[in-house]
């Protein structure tokens, strides 16, 4: 691997921007077009109706009312999704290390994508106070070991786009990035690492929590309305006392 960087000043100046970021990965790579369709395939698991066309009203009431949990699903994903397409517009890096995190990041996020399903399905049905459906009937510990498996799956996500992210930082004489761009760079490192850590707790408040206070394992992602906002903050500081 070259150790000269071919993002010169010159070349980097003819590059679209977005926010603080030439966009080193303007063009659409092999890597990033099976990362899309991996997501997208993601996504079509996640339809209202799991088996076939509803045959009946009920059915079809059935398969509306599993609409919010369909919902909540999708835009996790999406989530996901929209993590590696920043990554992948900002630094356009597709070398062994890239190619391994991206690929690794596909398979979990189609071996999590029914977890995801039944532990939102579960939720939307026990607050509800079962008008909308569970996929299927849940005791404690069955709870348990949703709560669990999804919030490894979230921690294992975010870490690998966090882990994405770092790559991109070691690699940033390469890419010859800016100091706005190499902040930047470890504020999406944190970030992600924020909603890991928030994943990682809810799966230890499953594994140990008894009764109801299983409940707090899905209650602890909220706390990243808070978390987050203020590591945005925290990061908008940053820039301010670099631009000084």
């Amino acid at each position: 691997m070259t150790t000269v960087s071919p993002w010169t000043e010159e070349r980097l100046a003819s590059l679209d921007q977005h926010g603080r970021f030439q966009l080193r990965g303007g063009k659409v790579t092999r890597l990033e077009t099976f990362v899309d369709a991996a997501f997208a395939f993601a996504v079509t698991m996640l339809v209202i109706s799991v088996d076939d066309v509803p045959q009946n009203y009920n059915e079809f009431i059935d398969a509306l009312l599993s609409a919010p949990a369909f919902i909540a699903s999708f835009f996790q994903v999406i989530m996901f999704w929209l993590g590696h397409r920043a990554w992948s517009q900002r630094y356009g890096l597709e070398d062994g290390t890239a190619l391994f995190l991206s690929l690794v990041l596909v398979c979990c996020i189609l071996i999590v994508v029914y977890p995801l399903r039944v532990m939102f399905a579960a939720a939307f049905g026990y607050f509800s106070g079962g008008w909308l459906p569970f996929p299927f009937t849940l005791g404690w510990e069955e709870m348990r070991a949703v709560f669990a498996i999804y919030g490894f799956g979230f921690f294992v996500m975010c870490m690998f786009i966090s882990a994405l992210y770092m790559h991109a930082y070691r690699r940033r004489d390469w890419l010859n990035l800016n100091a706005a761009e190499v902040i930047e760079t470890r504020n999406e490192i944190e970030a992600w690492l924020i909603p890991a850590l928030t994943g990682l707790t809810g799966m230890g408040i499953a594994l140990v929590a008894q009764g109801e206070w299983l409940l707090l394992a899905g209650w602890v992602y909220i706390t990243m309305c808070v978390s987050l906002p203020l590591h945005d903050r925290f990061a908008a500081r940053r820039h301010s006392k670099t631009s000084v």
